[in-house]
């Protein structure tokens, strides 16, 4: 053999990421895919691994490029390819065949397939024999690949390495039949492995229950020569990773946006999450495909089926007063201060909401920056309270936040001639947890359906901070608990005819998050 080509060739069955660069030189790696390269293949790797990353993050095609790498390291192995469908689990076999069959890949190593049609295995859609004279010596009868969906028959076969690939898929994650139909896959493995074998889960979350919690679960026993348990040690290694590392899509981005000599542009950034982002009618769906954080919607305090929406484009203002929905409403606001720039720090929110005669509570804007200076404070409260022209802001105060708000009292609010009152708040022990008093002031309001929001804008933060039990941020709720303390509705009706206007009011249906929209 040429020299050039066998020192290529050793290059690449030693290392994964040289083996991609040869067979697929156009493959666009970032630095998320070279490290878990380096943790797949490195010398002492647990015989259980897993990998959670978001999707559209290339995982999947490192998983197959690793089962061609193998099969090229020791033609005589056999792979079970697992996901969800029996077509998926194929289109990741097609993808293998490509690389076994092509030219690149043939200079290097021909005698994995033989160049006579009548020599060679018979490859069908659902598995794959490689042609290598040691399959041969070693009497291999198993195929070299075979793949399977959930509802596969596996008996009688037996695999050195079985890869379960997004096996748990939005199909089977949220029910418990579902859940239950991928444990029973799973549990049919151990039948099938031999016992050295080795074993791939790739991933991404979607239900608190799934597959992928249950094995991180899992545990092995660790005996001494005697016989003697010692200790338990869990089963699978995981490399687990988020989209990017703040949780609101501000941080440093797994796989940053980067384009191809052709123009191709791969990878994330802000704007590109954003529009995903968009697209998730479930944003609890969109935290575990993105971040690996299934929250359980049905154990949220505050449901997603309570959401209701007002039409914006129908506030009015009737003199001095504002009108939402035909009904008259006091304005008010709250700020939650966070003195910080701080890349994983909280932000500073102020919400502005209505109230009318009912009771009712308007969501009418909220902003939502990060600042550690004091005149951004005041600009902020400036802009909102020459538009909605609120005569009371609550504060909250800490001690490093009592010197803040003295100093907008004082030095920008006062000199201004701002008609506002500013009120300070100090919550104490004996109102409980912070946590407690937002459902204690929350909860109770949306259960009786006296919450409106508006469609859009910072009004989707609010609600993915309400319904996730642990959201990257909890700003905007605080702020929107704190007004409604201060909120006074309006005396008397305080309205323009609500009956009169009821008649023309329709609720509809509200997919983005279960709740309804009042139409005028």
């Amino acid at each position: 053999m040429n020299s050039t080509v066998d020192r290529i060739k050793k290059l690449a069955e030693a290392d994964l990421e040289t083996f991609i660069k040869l067979v697929h030189p156009q493959r666009v790696l970032g630095g998320v895919h070279k490290e878990l390269i380096q943790w797949i293949t490195r010398s002492n790797a647990g015989s259980h691994q897993m990998v959670l990353l978001p999707r559209d993050h290339g995982k999947s095609a490192i998983a197959a490029y690793w089962v061609a790498w193998m099969i090229t390291r020791t033609p005589t192995i056999r792979v079970l390819y697992i996901s969800s469908t029996a077509n998926l689990a194929e289109k990741q076999l097609g993808f293998i065949k490509g690389i076994l069959t092509s030219p690149i890949y043939k200079k290097y190593w021909p005698e994995m397939i033989a160049p006579e049609e009548g020599k060679r295995e018979k490859w069908t859609n659902s598995e794959i024999s490689v042609d290598h004279p040691l399959r041969k010596k070693e009497a291999v009868r198993d195929p070299t690949v075979f793949t399977g969906g959930l509802t596969t028959v596996l008996t009688g076969l037996h695999c050195d390495i079985a890869v379960l690939d997004d096996v748990v898929v939005s199909e089977n994650a949220y029910t418990v039949d579902g859940r239950e139909k991928v444990a029973t896959q799973y549990s049919l493995l151990a039948s099938i492995e031999g016992a050295e074998a080795k074993e791939l889960v790739v991933g991404t979350r979607y239900h608190p229950k799934d597959l992928y919690n249950d094995l991180q679960g899992k545990v092995i026993e660790i005996y001494d020569k005697d016989g003697q348990l010692q200790t338990e040690e869990p089963l699978y290694e995981v490399f687990e990773r988020q989209v990017e590392n703040v949780g609101d899509g501000s941080g440093e981005y797994l796989w940053p946006r980067q384009q191809r000599t052709d123009g191709k542009w791969f990878g994330f950034d802000q704007n590109i999450l954003a529009k995903k982002r968009s697209q998730y009618l479930d944003k609890t769906q969109f935290r575990a495909q993105y971040y690996n954080d299934p929250n359980d919607v049905s154990s949220a305090a505050i449901s997603p089926d309570l959401f209701q929406y007002y039409d914006r484009s129908k506030i009015r203002r009737d003199g001095s007063r504002w009108v939402v929905q035909g009904n008259v409403v006091n304005v008010f606001a709250a700020i939650d201060f966070a003195f910080s720039k701080r890349l994983k720090a909280d932000y500073t929110a102020i919400v502005v909401i209505g109230v009318d005669s009912k009771n009712n509570y308007y969501v009418l804007e909220i902003d939502r920056f990060k600042t550690n200076l004091i005149s951004d404070y005041f600009q902020h409260i400036l802009t909102l309270h020459q538009k909605w022209d609120f005569r009371k802001i609550r504060c909250e105060v800490t001690v490093a936040q009592e010197i803040i708000v003295k100093d907008l009292k004082e030095n920008y609010i006062k000199p201004h001639g701002l008609a506002l009152s500013v009120e300070e708040y100090r919550p104490n022990r004996n109102q409980g947890s912070k946590e407690e008093r937002l459902e204690a002031t929350l909860q109770p309001r949306y259960a009786n359906r006296q919450m409106w929001h508006y469609h859009g804008g910072n009004c989707q933060l609010l609600e993915e901070e309400l319904v996730l039990q642990n959201p990257p941020h909890d700003d905007v709720k605080d702020a929107l608990a704190s007004v409604i303390d201060i909120a006074v509705a309006p005396s008397g009706m305080g309205s323009f005819s609500v009956n009169k206007h009821r008649s023309f009011l329709q609720e509809v249906s509200n997919t983005r998050f279960g709740g309804i929209s009042v139409a005028g």
